[in-house]
């Protein structure tokens, strides 16, 4: 199998338990990111470069949001 199917099918439930307000903002931002770099690894190479970077782009974003999160909560304390 693949190993990119595992990262779609992680990703799909990472929005869809986003969706159900399951969990926070920035992880659903995470699960778009596996979601892309997971297609990357599934489409032919002229797209898998753009979507993987793409990909790692959305998860970056989405732990930066994660930490800034946790400094915001820090700092109240």
């Amino acid at each position: 199998m693949n190993p990119g199917w595992l990262e779609v099918i992680v990703g799909i439930i990472g929005v869809a338990l986003g969706a159900a307000g399951k969990m926070a903002r920035s992880s659903v931002v995470i699960a778009l990111g596996l979601i892309l770099m997971g297609i990357a690894h599934i489409v032919s190479a002229t797209w898998a470069h753009f979507l993987g970077d793409v990909g790692a782009f959305l998860i970056l974003l989405g732990l930066g949001m994660s930490i800034a999160m946790l400094l915001r909560q820090w700092r109240k304390k």
